[in-house]
This record gives C-alpha cells, sequence and structure tokens, in this order.
C-alpha cells in the first residue's frame, strides 16, 4: 500500500508512513496504524480510511458461520452435460467407460477423396466438436477405423438420429 501511495505521489516509502501514521485508541490498548482523513464541509463527518490498528490475536472460541451460496433455479446445463449424464455410447450405444471424444476443428473432417466417412463424422453435421463415446469406441476413432458392425448397431438403436 505503501509503495502504491509512494509511486502515485512520486514520492518515497518513508515519506508516505510518516505521512499518514496515526495511533488510535483501543478496547486493549493503543494500536499503531495508517490513517486518511478527508474534511467534508458544513455538517457532514470526516471521511476516515483506516490500514491497521486491529488486534491480530486468535480467538479459540470464534464461530465460523459461512452462508451457503445462492443457487439459482433458473440455470439450464448445457446439451454437452445431457449427453455425458446419459451415460450412453452415441455410436454403440455401450454404458460402460464413457469418454468425450474432441475435435480440432470441424474443417479437420471434411478430407477430399475419403470413399466413406466413419460414424464418428455425423458430429460435424451436428455441428458440434465433441462426441460421447465409450473406450472402444474411443480407440477406434483415434486408430482411423470405424467397423460397418459400429456403424449399424448404432444407426440401428437409433442414437445418431437425435
Amino acid at each position: 500500500m505503501l509503495k502504491t501511495l509512494a509511486s502515485k505521489h512520486r514520492s518515497t516509502v518513508m515519506k508516505m508512513a510518516r505521512k499518514y501514521k496515526a495511533t488510535i485508541d483501543t478496547p486493549d490498548c493503543p494500536r499503531k496504524c495508517f490513517e486518511v482523513i478527508v474534511e467534508r464541509g458544513g455538517e457532514k463527518k470526516a471521511l476516515v480510511a483506516r490500514f491497521g490498528g486491529i488486534r491480530l490475536k486468535r480467538q479459540r472460541t470464534a464461530a465460523m458461520a459461512d452462508r451457503e451460496p445462492v443457487r439459482p433455479n433458473h440455470i439450464s446445463t448445457t446439451e454437452l452435460v445431457k449427453r455425458l449424464r446419459a451415460d450412453c455410447c452415441e455410436i454403440c450405444g455401450s454404458t460402460s467407460r464413457i469418454e468425450v471424444h474432441h475435435l480440432r476443428k470441424l474443417a479437420d473432417l471434411k478430407q477430399q477423396g475419403r470413399a466413406a466417412r466413419p460414424v464418428w463424422v455425423l458430429m460435424a453435421m451436428r455441428r458440434r466438436k465433441t462426441l460421447v463415446v465409450c473406450r472402444p469406441c474411443h480407440e477406434d476413432i483415434y486408430a482411423g477405423r470405424a467397423t460397418s458392425s459400429t456403424r449399424e448397431r448404432s444407426l440401428e438403436s437409433g442414437v445418431l438420429g437425435n
């Protein structure tokens, strides 16, 4: 605080400490602090800003009473959260070892000369960069293989039709 004031007033820390040094009376004993008093005209009380002057002794009997944060009821969950909570692979419908596949760019899916687009490329049609999949499907995506049986199962179950 003193460094900030000294820099603001183009002065030194010691000059600021001497200028704003004050002693206030507390119930325990007089305490040293830094104080600025701004007098206001008329019947208004003076503005007082203090730094320090408090007792720094631990009170073992003090009770902490933190308030619970207020959570608004009107906040809706995002589509990704809903898809994760479904706990179901969007390709094969499996419910074990669910993970999320992230795509860096949707433009990467539009490759020229690709013979057959894998099922997971349908995420480009839905304009989504994430796909909730099970571990085996995730490994298939990274290996570049999407078997026809996986594709047929997903189309039969209607998982990707939504």
